[in-house]
């Protein structure tokens, strides 16, 4: 077999070749002899991935180094760690895509020092690279639903190798999340990315390590809408017209239509969310655009029968910061939904909730507020 791969300078290898090259060159590192080693990062930062012969050549690399993966230390590969974890799936092709992926397991596995490393990167991947405009565009769609699904498959491989990842894992994914008030970033940009994570979020909630980072990652999910409804002013939501009103959520079931035989058609909760009278504002914007997105994990809940399980969490949140938030105005329409998808569980409970806290003389701090909202 003669299918071969150019390295640099000439030098050509076969397939073979570059797996025990790789070894070698990890080796070599100890005795001085670093020119190997600094051929196999460069071929690791290269960014022409549409050259077929260098594509060929990074998935070679990177399977190799899946293999030789316990040669690998942190002390005399620093610049290989650092190019592994800094490199970003969605520039690959979906070949590529799964040799790193294996390659990032396969150093979570081996060692423990790697864990947060293997995590970050991963976590890193929720969103394509900070310069690009990908997700504006048809292929940036696509190349999503070929992204996360590896993001979220080696998340919960490693979490199930390594049990104790998943504290850091919930940590990290509240610590990265995008902040959408940044001068510096382009606020058309920032709000796809937002949009993204926060579909990461709700994935994560919902998948198979839900039990680990479920409540953490659902707590931050209603942080992170309480970030921008305290950001619009009550002056910018009825500036049109003091008449109308500020927020249309339709939470009512629709009237029954009978079929043919007489009986009741199955009618489907709407989840129509609009803010209205605030024109351009982005971060209203922004907000509707997550708060919809919200809704909808909240009915694929109620199609699963978990969400009773979510709605406890919800809860919680509702009581320590929403309640607690002066000039909250839509983030408690998450909770009020919630009930509206389950009236006899959720809605009960939610009843129950605030008739104790009556009780009890329970003031929060935006009490006022809140009970603008609950009248509404």
């Amino acid at each position: 077999m003669e299918d071969q791969e150019e390295v640099e300078e000439g030098v050509i290898l076969t397939d073979w070749d570059i797996v025990y090259h790789v070894r070698d060159a990890l080796l070599s590192v100890k005795t001085g002899d670093r020119s190997s080693y600094h051929q196999l990062v460069a071929v690791l930062h290269h960014r022409d991935r549409s050259a077929p012969d260098k594509v060929a050549l990074l998935l070679t690399s990177l399977k190799a180094l899946s293999g030789a993966v316990s040669y690998i230390n942190d002390i005399d590969h620093v610049s290989l760690l650092q190019s592994i974890f800094g490199m970003s799936m969605w520039n690959c092709v979906p070949d590529v895509m799964d040799a790193l992926l294996e390659l990032i397991i396969c150093l979570a596995a081996s060692n423990g020092k790697y864990v947060d490393l293997c995590l970050d990167m991963l976590v890193n991947n929720f969103m394509p690279p900070m310069e690009s405009d990908m997700l504006r565009h048809p292929r940036g769609q696509t190349k999503k639903d070929q992204v996360l699904p590896r993001v979220h498959t080696g998340l919960e491989v490693i979490v199930d190798l390594v049990p104790l990842a998943a504290l850091k894992l919930s940590t990290t994914v509240v610590q990265k999340r995008p902040m959408f008030f940044r001068k510096d970033f382009n606020m058309d940009r920032l709000k796809f990315r937002m949009e993204i994570y926060l579909k990461n979020m709700l994935m994560l909630e919902g998948g198979a390590i839900r039990e680990f980072v479920g409540s953490s990652v659902l707590m931050e999910v209603v942080n992170m809408m309480l970030e921008l409804d305290v950001a619009i002013g009550w002056d910018e939501l009825l500036r049109d017209d003091p008449s109308k009103g500020i927020f249309t959520m339709e939470l009512e079931d629709e009237e029954e239509e009978a079929d043919d035989d007489g009986q009741a058609n199955d009618v489907e909760l709407p989840s129509t969310l609009t803010l209205r009278n605030l024109g351009k504002n982005l971060t209203a914007d922004l907000l509707d655009s997550l708060m919809i997105q919200f809704f909808e994990h909240l009915e694929a809940c109620a199609d699963k029968k978990r969400l009773s399980e979510v709605f406890e969490t919800l809860l919680s949140s509702f009581v320590a910061t929403i309640l607690n938030t002066y000039k909250s105005k839509f983030s408690q329409f998450a909770i009020f939904y919630a009930c509206a998808l389950d009236p006899e569980n959720c809605g009960v409970k939610f009843a129950q909730t605030l008739g104790d806290m009556f009780i009890s003389n329970f003031q929060p701090i935006g009490y006022q507020d809140e009970c603008c909202g609950l009248s509404c």
